[in-house]
């Protein structure tokens, strides 16, 4: 869990118990993927392009002369062409220089500024197969030109020829629907040129990912690198480091490095796995409208003399939870990708209830409703009733301490005083008004307790629901990221880095507001409250909200919605228990239950207890000092 969700949590936490305690108040039809096309660059000399940063080598195994190996070095001079494979969700350029892929493009998907969303463009992604030669050099195939053909309009090979016979190839198969690309490396006839000892094959993948969002921030606090165990738990790099790295020596079914709604997944099929994994990130800075250098490097086994196989896939998609589900179904436990918990929902607790009842309802509420507006509105209204009766049980405590309010302003006049023994002796004369009259004041703060989790869990799904972006909703052009209502261009010290960013979200304005006046309200009918602690009582509505709004005024408009309707519908239920509670009957309730004989237990009696034996020992102590 990053920092910024923890004080998330930790705000909305606060904010229950305080007013708890203190106030109590439709899918397209899959095309034929279009065939590859391609496209001749300007001629590039590999031989003297530079060394991709960062990569280092060990002084018994360098990189290979242009002239060293002849086969390779007649490669290495010729020019590198693009083709172009594409369905009618995904389009991936490649480059005959490196056999790798240099762009991919989603069709459905615009970017912050209008464009077409890019995973990646040319130089943004690199895919390294180095080879350990006989001469102990090592051969970087991200330098080679290599051959391309076409068997069909949905698979291109990249072959690296040696001779007639002897071959390195990478074998790119487009789905005709779907982001998962496939991809097959094979060998033949390559022992007379490699290193005898040559069972794992050396893969490195480096991406900068590029920025898509509009709040850089919060693109940036879930962009990181997911990898996955086989058959075991799916784990990340912390993403709120400037840099990162780690080194994973079990073998890893997968590798991703992805953004806040999209990822580029390396993963290996059947029984390739990833060994030797070493993974790291840099932060860009904000100015590049790059969000991180990702790199990764390990191993795979495959002899690549003998002419073996090892099968792979490049998923390179959206975070969407339901497709990445279904790519699970009705695959063993022990195979399945797991693709899904690359999207953060919160960890356990959390995950559950939005996996389990949030994200069933949505898909039930995107069945017969477009606008995502109105599902976070009926959604909303559903937990709301669903949470109703702890909701009015908490309502009906606020009724007691309200109707009790004369009876403890008397205790307080007749133990007036701020010396310990008068405080305690008016503390023990209330708890002993609230236990005879079956009252407590924190029974109205369990229930509001107990709704914490929702309030948790949605904080975690909005902010990471794909079905959010780029959908519109009144003012708001696209749900995910903020909504400006105000919005300038140079920076205010403090206040820019205070507010997360130039702008004021309308959506958080408005939750804030609503949230003064429902604080403000519930303080004025709230009882028990007197003195230092009413004054108090006063200010906290405003710092609390003002809190909030500097946290959220970044975040996403679908979750500052969600609050602003929540607030209002608890309004209108804390108006409509002012009508349904008749407090003079909660009051002779209360006054019957007084003139019954109360046998001490639970927490009220043991709170008395602690109480009397603290008056015994500081009685004790006064003797002592006279």
């Amino acid at each position: 869990m990053n920092k910024s969700n923890l004080i998330g949590i930790v705000l909305i936490g606060v904010v229950i118990v305080v007013y708890s305690v203190f106030l109590l108040p439709k899918q397209k039809p899959a095309s034929t993927p279009t065939p590859a096309t391609d496209t001749t660059q300007v001629a590039t000399n590999a031989a003297t392009a530079p060394a991709e940063e960062g990569q280092t080598t060990s002084d018994a195994a360098k990189p290979a002369p242009v002239d060293s190996l002849y086969a390779f070095s007649q490669l290495m001079a010729q020019s590198a062409k693009e083709y172009t494979m594409s369905n009618d969700k995904l389009s991936v350029t490649f480059t005959t220089q490196g056999a790798m892929p240099v762009s991919a493009e989603l069709a459905d998907y615009k970017s912050y500024d209008s464009t077409q969303v890019r995973l990646f463009a040319p130089g943004d992604f690199v895919l390294n197969l180095p080879i350990r030669t006989n001469q102990n050099q090592i051969l970087e195939t991200k330098d080679l030109i290599w051959q391309a053909s076409q068997p069909n309009d949905s698979t291109l090979q990249m072959t690296l020829p040696i001779d007639s016979s002897s071959y390195l190839r990478i074998i790119y198969t487009m789905p005709h629907e779907g982001y998962m690309l496939g991809m097959a490396i094979e060998a033949q006839g390559l022992g007379s040129l490699l290193h005898s000892n040559n069972a794992m094959q050396d893969l490195e993948m480096s991406l900068r990912i590029p920025r898509q969002e509009l709040s850089w921030k919060f693109e940036n606090q879930y962009s990181t690198i997911y990898y996955k165990y086989p058959g075991d738990d799916v784990e990340k790099l912390k993403e709120t480091k400037m840099t990162q790295e780690k080194d994973v020596r079990e073998k890893i079914q997968w590798v991703a490095m992805k953004d806040k709604f999209f990822s580029t997944v390396l993963i290996g099929l059947g029984d390739t796995r990833l060994e030797e994994n070493k993974m790291s990130f840099t932060t860009e800075p904000k100015e590049t409208n790059y969000i991180k250098d990702c790199k990764y490097q390990g191993a795979f086994a495959m002899d690549i003399r003998d002419g073996r196989k090892a099968n792979f896939a490049l998923f390179m998609g959206p975070l969407d939870y339901n497709m990445l589900k279904s790519i699970d179904a009705g695959v063993d436990k022990a195979q399945r990708l797991d693709l899904k918990r690359m999207i953060y929902v919160g960890g356990s607790l959390f995950r559950w209830i939005n996996v389990t009842l949030i994200r069933p309802l949505i898909n039930f509420l995107q069945g017969f409703i477009s606008n995502w507006g109105i599902i976070i509105l009926l959604l909303t209204i559903i937990i709301k009733l669903v949470l109703s009766p702890l909701t009015f049980k908490s309502y009906l405590s606020q009724a007691k301490m309200r109707v009790l309010k004369p009876q403890v302003e008397a205790i307080n006049a007749k133990y007036a005083g701020d010396d310990q023994q008068m405080m305690m002796k008016r503390s023990q004369a209330t708890m002993q008004l609230y236990r005879n009259a079956g009252a407590s004041p924190m029974s109205g703060c369990l229930p509001m307790l107990l709704q914490m989790p929702f309030l948790i869990a949605l904080y975690m799904f909005f902010p990471t629901a794909i079905d959010l972006r780029g959908e519109s909703f009144l003012w708001v052009k696209d749900l995910s990221t903020y909504d400006p209502i105000i919005s300038w261009s140079t920076d205010i010290p403090f206040i820019t880095g205070l507010l997360g960013g130039n702008h004021i979200s309308l959506f958080c304005l408005l939750w804030a507001v609503t949230n003064i006046i429902y604080s403000r309200y519930t303080m004025s009918m709230s009882g028990g409250a007197s003195g230092s602690q009413m004054k108090m009582m006063r200010f906290m509505p405003y710092m609390m909200t003002i809190m909030f709004f500097i946290f959220f005024n970044s975040n996403a408009a679908g979750l500052t919605y969600y609050y602003f309707i929540s607030t209002l519908i608890t309004i209108l239920q804390f108006l409509a228990s002012r009508l349904l509670i008749n407090e003079d009957k909660v009051l002779a309730r209360l006054q019957e239950n007084q003139k019954k004989p109360k046998k001490k237990k639970g927490f009220m009696a043991r709170l008395e207890q602690m109480q009397k034996e603290q008056e015994k020992l500081m009685r004790e102590q006064n003797k002592k000092r006279r």
